[in-house]
């Protein structure tokens, strides 16, 4: 349960909650090598101490406890992909229980932590009394089955309170997977994490599970199509970590859609073309971006993308995560054809990057620069703020909210419309004065 009495500007150590330390957490914020399987081997050897003292130092002093198993990650085996099974379209058409006919879909990436931060941001989805909800992937430190359990299916163990994916009261709820689920092969995301998830029954029960890592969601004007860009993503232990080796593709690093799900992808346009859907607005959902003022971007999704004429017809609408941080951008060109509203909303659970415009992208709409002491005992390292997003639909509208952390504030509100001739008409407010900074 959310404790409304902590102040999340200046938040109590992880030790006198019972969460998982977001101090150790914050190792993965370190430039390049944070995002590497090493350095999440290190981080969840490291985690059985909830507040260390000096978590990176001790984290490599404990080496013992991490080099065995990154070792034996060299010959790990890769779980096999999976395809939706023989009855099983990946289509999955969701509508609102609601008379007025408005669909709440709340979506959060990079959310599981175990952290205060993951839990606080489930229980605002929650408040938000969302139909479905939408995870863009990353469970943390190596997405292992125990790991899987703990900061997504809410088991507890001696040293760490659980916490649970926000799936109560819903009608569905579906996950992508990103690279820390791949970092163990993937086998605790397929095994523990999807087979809970898809349309659920009254009691959370799966009625019409997802099957395989990517899914279509269709409502009566939108189709939201969630690719898998995780699977492609771990690489090899020890070239992962440096740059341009890292993205060659036999290395198995480059985040690119795999040819399976590209089949799907081409039979899904091919069946929703003959129901007469293909003409909808499209919300696509990734783990990766395909661009970034941050960090380098995975682009060879979107080239693949652009290969398919399907995308190439109208505009669409891009969240995704991976980079801990929430950053929207104007409308632009990717790959050369794409025409993309891309947002980044990669702020769910973990410890949030200090923002700073190091490739100011002339695009840049908006980002949160706000930062705050990671908690109460250490006020002289700072973090950004968490947060999560809610999706409306209502006749042929989407409208996105950006929530904050403290107290479900919100950030930023907008909405996009069909225009009629594959084009997308977008409708905003500025945000209140003190939160989002204009990126040019």
């Amino acid at each position: 349960m959310k404790m409304p009495d902590h102040n999340l500007t200046n938040p109590p150590p992880s030790r006198e909650t019972g969460n998982k330390s977001r101090r150790l957490a914050t190792l993965s914020n370190t430039w390049i090598l944070g995002r590497t399987a090493l350095f999440a081997r290190v981080q969840q050897a490291s985690s059985e101490d909830p507040s260390p003292n000096y978590p990176r130092l001790m984290a490599f002093l404990k080496f013992w406890k991490w080099v065995r198993p990154y070792l034996h990650d060299l010959g790990r085996k890769v779980a096999p992909y999976r395809t939706y099974p023989k009855g099983q379209t990946g289509i999955f058409r969701i509508a609102s229980p609601q008379q007025d006919g408005e669909l709440r879909i709340a979506v959060a990436a990079d959310w599981g932590t175990g952290t205060l931060e993951s839990e606080t941001v489930a229980e605002n989805m929650k408040g938000c009394s969302p139909h479905y909800t939408v995870h863009l992937g990353d469970v943390y430190y190596m997405g292992e089955v125990p790991e899987v359990k703990e900061n997504c299916l809410g088991h507890c163990t001696k040293k760490y309170k659980g916490v649970q994916w926000p799936v109560q009261e819903c009608l569905g709820s579906f996950a992508l997977m990103g690279n820390h689920e791949m970092y163990s092969g993937g086998e605790g995301y397929f095994k523990d994490f999807i087979s809970t998830l898809g349309l659920l029954n009254a009691d959370g029960t799966v009625k019409d599970p997802q099957s395989a890592s990517y899914f279509c969601l269709e409502t009566d004007h939108w189709i939201v199509l969630g690719l898998d860009t995780g699977y492609h993503s771990a690489g090899f232990p020890l070239l992962a970590p440096i740059p341009l080796i890292n993205r060659i593709p036999s290395l198995n690093v480059d985040a690119r859609l795999d040819e399976k799900m590209l089949t799907w992808l081409q039979q899904t346009i091919e069946a929703l073309t003959a129901a007469g859907s293909a003409n909808k607005s499209i919300l696509l959902l990734t783990h990766h971006q395909p661009i970034s003022s941050f960090e380098p971007a995975f682009t060879r999704p979107a080239r693949q993308l652009a290969q398919l004429s399907f995308f190439n017809e109208r505009e669409f609408v891009w969240l995704y995560g991976h980079e801990h941080r929430l950053t929207v951008y104007e409308k632009q060109t990717i790959a050369n054809s794409l025409t993309a509203h891309p947002r980044c909303i990669g702020h769910g659970g973990m410890p949030v990057s200090k923002t700073h415009l190091y490739w100011p992208h002339p695009k840049i709409l908006y980002y949160d620069p706000r930062k705050h002491p990671i908690d109460s005992k250490h006020p002289q390292i700072m973090v950004g703020f968490n947060g999560h997003v809610v999706l409306t639909f209502k006749n042929s509208a989407m409208t996105i909210e950006y929530r904050d952390i403290l107290n479900n504030d919100l950030l930023l509100s907008e909405t996009f419309k069909p225009n009629g001739s594959g084009g997308l008409q977008r409708e905003c407010k500025d945000p209140p004065a003190g939160q989002l900074a204009r990126g040019h």
